[in-house]
This record gives C-alpha cells, structure tokens and sequence, in this order.
C-alpha cells in the first residue's frame, strides 16, 4: 500500500491522455470551454456512485464542511477548469504531441509552489526522481517543440533575444498558463484532502473529488448557460464521445484525488509525467505523429524516473 499512489497516478496519466486526445476531436464541434464541461457533466454521476461505494465498504459518512476544505477545493476546481480550457486552446495552436508536453513543466512549478507555499516536502531520493523524470521530459520536448518549428529561436540571437522569442510565441504563454493552473489545481486539491478530517485515504479522495466536480458542473453549467444556451441541442449529436470523455474523466479523476490524498502532490504529478509518453504514443498511432530515436531516449528516461520513486521514496 505504500506504493499504491504510484499505481494511482499512472493509471490516472493514461486515462487523461486518452481523455485529452477525444477532446481534441469534440473540440472541432464544440466550444473550448463546452468541450471542457462535458468532462464534468458527464462524470459527476459516475463519481456519485463511486462515493456512495466507498461510504458503504468504509462505514464513514458525512465530512465536516469546514471553510478550508470548501476553499481549496473551490481554488482547485475553478484552476483545473482554467488548466483544461487552455490546453484545448493548445491544440488549435500547435499538434497534439506539442501542445501537450508543454504543459509539462507544472511539475516543476507544482514543485516550486508547494514547497514555498503549501506543506509539500521534498526528500534527496524524491527530488533525485523528479530531476530525472523531467529531464526525459525536457528531451521529448526539446524533438517536439524543435520539429514543429517556431518555438526555439537561433542560436545566434543571444539569451535575451531567446527568451523574447519565447515569450513572443502565443503557444508558450498559453502552455506557461495551463501549466501554472494544473500546478495550482494540483496543490489545493492536496490540501483539501489533508483538511477534510480523520478518514481513510478513499474516503477523502471521494469526497473531495465530488465536490470539486459538483462545483465545476454548477458554476461553468451556469455560465455556458448564460454564454451558449444553445449548447444542449449541439452536445446531443456528440453525447457519445462526450460520455467517453465523463467516463474517462471520472476514473482519471478518482486515481488522481485518491494519489493526491496518499502522497505529496510534487511527487503524483511528477510520475504522472509518464502521461507525456502515452501521450506520443497516441499521437503516433491514432494521429499518425512520428516518434523519434531522441523522444524514445526520452520514454526510457522518464520510465526510469518513474521506477525511481518506486525506488528511492
């Protein structure tokens, strides 16, 4: 059991790659942000059934609704909601391979964030991990991104130049929002499960889950509501793949909020970074993307520190 997060986490990054890609594609029908709300919409009832499921096998029931829980979860969902909504806007900006795995560094931010700011603590072997983990990251990225062409300036414009180009380019400042967001998301939500009282892990996870999820359906419903009332009858011919994409969502959602109560959220999303290799091999076999010698060096690297936190933490 002292490992079981790992398993969460991975099981999580799967699932949110799958999840991600039928986004992209309800995306060509529907609104960025309608796309992102049928993740909620369609899955909340999925979770319900799961939180009823865990309250009966645990015998617990209803949590304290203190202010602390209710406020992070909140901060968590609206960022997650945030996070979402700009990496769909990625994909109308770069591939499906890129637009992903630029979002990867939240698990440094997420890193830097909850050890300055939130109760996140970093041993010598799970920061080790994490370096190695990002560092196969950083290779896939630098193939990707290099490929795609326009996000890695000249080697003669200089370090300012550099970073101008970078921060000039409307993909990077996107991915740096979507991955400041998730990094929040990630952490709050931690600190919700810690907060929420004396349960066992499940019970935690379920009910900070739900309730995340339950204000995400509320609060964005209302305003596609006012923005789009019309959206109904266009999700109809697409209920589908949009119920794929709850289903996915939910299961994903579950292994994520269940990690996040067993572990520090630093260490979850850095093994969840194994997403960015499901995510290329999607990309390869269903978009037809090609994978390179140097981003298959860097599957074999992030895979290496993914066992390392098996390892060494």
């Amino acid at each position: 059991m002292q490992h079981f997060w790992i398993v969460l986490a991975v099981t999580g990054a799967l699932l949110q790659a799958i999840r991600t890609a039928a986004q992209r594609d309800l995306n060509k029908h529907l609104s960025t942000m309608a796309t992102t709300y049928v993740r909620s919409l369609f899955g909340l009832p999925l979770l319900i059934v799961y939180l009823l499921a865990v309250m009966h096998g645990t015998g617990e029931g209803l949590p304290r609704f203190g202010l602390a829980w209710l406020s992070y979860t909140f901060v968590g969902a609206m960022a997650q909601v945030v996070a979402t909504a700009l990496l769909i806007r990625m994909f109308t900006l770069r591939s499906f391979g890129v637009g992903t795995i630029l979002t990867k560094v939240d698990v440094v931010i997420t890193a830097l964030l909850g050890a300055l700011f939130f109760s996140e603590r970093l041993s010598a072997g799970g920061l080790l991990a994490l370096l190695v983990v990002m560092s196969g990251v950083l290779l896939m990225s630098l193939e990707r991104t290099q490929r795609a062409g326009g996000l890695v300036p000249s080697a003669g414009s200089g370090l300012l130049g550099s970073i101008g180009a970078l921060l000039a380019d409307k993909s990077i400042l996107v991915a740096l929002g979507c991955a400041g967001s998730f990094a929040i998301s990630f952490l709050t939500f931690r600190e919700a499960a810690l907060v929420i009282g004396e349960g066992t892990f499940l019970w935690r996870g379920a009910w900070t889950v739900v309730l995340a999820i339950l204000m995400q359906t509320v609060i964005v419903g209302a305003w596609l509501v006012w923005r789009e009332p019309g959206l109904a009858a266009k999700v109809v011919p697409h209920v589908r793949i949009s119920a794929f994409i709850g289903a996915t969502s939910a299961v994903g959602s579950i292994c994520w909020f269940t990690a996040f109560a067993l572990e520090n959220a630093s260490y979850v999303r850095a093994v969840g970074q194994i997403e960015v290799v499901f995510t290329l091999l999607v990309a390869a076999f269903y978009y037809r993307e090609r994978i390179s010698v140097l981003e298959y060096a860097g599957i074999a690297l992030t895979v290496a520190g993914v066992v390392m936190f098996r390892l060494l933490v």
